[in-house]
């Protein structure tokens, strides 16, 4: 696939992955409207080119996500590659004092954030001479990892329907789904693990995606997907819950 000409609405790009994809994808000719939730660091990404756009949008609200697509559109910008990269972490135990309404709040961030944006973006994604669908997941959520128990669930929700999503448009639209490992960004800056640069991180996931792969694994996310192919899933999720990644000395 040809990451170079288009024009793309990326989800999630005020910080971490998301801040440093876009300027990647700017970097290589491309139009870039990215959306989040902060418009002022939104601003900030977008400072650092002239094919940046920000725009102010809360995936959890139905009337933010109308308003993006019709700001968008406005502006002339014919929107050809989604990338849906936006997320909420948080580390929660599930044997009592969960918080309900964040847990929801994540749920909708993570899946039907994602899910409600790219359902409408079909009919826009169609008109275009060469579509794609861009899916950012996590390899916590084939595990899923017990200590993000709520964002595991999301993730693995939206491995599912981008599983679906792909079958459903196959021959029509590409559906690439990226599994980026620990990367330094704000959600794990208090964690002392070892980490992969957002920078390095959206120059692979740039890499995978214009190789054609349907699955993009970076770094130490491919021994999940090593995992996978070889244990069951009991096995795995036990496997996966006594790893952690490795701390800085």
């Amino acid at each position: 696939m040809n990451l170079e000409g288009r024009t793309v609405l990326l989800t999630g790009g005020g910080t971490g992955i998301g801040r440093a994809l876009a300027r990647e994808l700017a970097e290589k000719g491309n139009t870039v409207a990215v959306c989040g939730r902060r418009l002022d660091l939104l601003e900030e990404t977008a400072a650092a080119s002239d094919a940046i756009f920000p725009y102010r949008c809360d995936l959890t609200s139905s009337e933010d996500i109308t308003g993006l697509i019709d700001r968008i559109a406005q502006d002339g910008h014919r929107i050809d590659t989604l990338i849906s990269n936006a997320a909420i972490l948080s580390f929660d135990s599930l044997a009592g004092g969960l918080d309900l309404a964040e847990a929801k709040r994540i749920i909708d961030a993570n899946l039907f954030g994602p899910i409600e944006l790219t359902q409408r973006m079909l009919d826009t994604l169609r008109k275009a001479k060469d579509p794609a669908i861009i899916i950012v997941g996590s390899p916590a959520g084939l595990g899923p990892l017990a200590n993000t128990p709520i964002y595991s669930s999301s993730k693995a929700g939206l491995h599912a329907y981008t599983l679906c999503l792909r079958h459903h448009l196959a021959g029509e639209i590409p559906v690439i789904e990226v599994f980026p490992p620990t990367v330094d960004t704000p959600m794990l800056s208090e964690k002392k693990w070892k980490k992969m640069s957002a920078e390095e991180c959206a120059r692979r996931m740039v890499r995978g995606i214009e190789r054609g792969q349907e699955q993009v694994w970076i770094g130490q996310s491919r021994m999940f997907r090593f995992l996978q192919l070889v244990l069951p899933p009991n096995r795995l999720f036990r496997v996966t819950n006594e790893w952690s990644p490795p701390e800085i000395e």
